[in-house]
C-alpha cells in the first residue's frame, strides 16, 4: 500500500519495492588468510552493482561506523560480535548469515541505498576499502545539517 507523500515521516514504499532494490549475497571464503593471525574472508556479491569484492569482519565494522557517523539518527542495524581467537564453523556460519542479513537490511533501506557509502562497501574492490569508506564520509556532516526538512523539524513534532 502507497502511503500520502506529503508527510516525510510515512514511509512511501512498499514491502516489495524495498526487497526488489538490491540482494546480497555473503559467502564464507574457505581458506583463512593471513601468516600468523588467520581471518576469514567473504564474498560479498550485489546483484544491483554487479559486484563482487572480498571483504573481511572489520570493513564491515568500518562501513556500520561510516553508516552511524552519516546518519545518527536513524537506526543502524547491529553487527554480530567478533571472537578473537578460538572460532570454530559453527560460529563463523551464524555470523556469516548475521553479517548477509545485516547488509541486506542496509542495501533495501529507503536512505541507506541511495548512499555512496553502500556503493563503495558493495563494489569497490581495491584492498584499501575501510579508508575509501572513511574518505567518503569525511567532511560531510550528518544528515540532519544537510536535510532540507531540518528547518521544519518541529513542525513534524507532536504539540504536547
Amino acid at each position: 500500500m502507497q502511503m500520502p507523500q506529503g508527510n516525510p515521516l510515512l514511509l512511501s514504499h512498499t514491502l516489495q519495492e524495498l526487497l526488489a532494490r538490491d540482494t546480497v549475497q555473503v559467502e564464507l571464503i574457505p581458506e583463512k588468510k593471513g601468516l600468523f593471525l588467520k581471518h576469514v574472508e567473504y564474498e560479498v556479491s550485489s546483484q544491483r552493482f554487479k559486484s563482487s569484492v572480498y571483504r573481511r569482519y572489520n570493513d564491515f565494522v568500518v562501513f556500520q561506523e561510516m553508516l552511524l557517523h552519516k546518519f545518527p539518527y536513524r537506526m543502524v542495524p547491529a553487527l554480530p560480535p567478533k571472537r578473537m581467537l578460538g572460532a570454530d564453523r559453527e560460529f563463523i556460519e551464524a555470523r556469516r548469515r548475521a553479517l548477509k542479513r545485516f547488509v541486506n537490511l542496509v542495501a533495501r533501506h529507503p536512505l541507506f541505498s541511495e548512499d555512496v557509502v553502500l556503493k563503495l562497501f558493495l563494489s569497490f574492490s581495491g584492498s584499501d576499502v575501510q579508508n575509501k569508506l572513511k574518505e567518503s564520509a569525511q567532511c560531510v556532516g550528518d544528515e540532519f545539517l544537510n536535510c532540507k526538512l531540518a528547518t521544519r523539524a518541529k513542525d513534524f513534532l507532536p504539540a504536547d
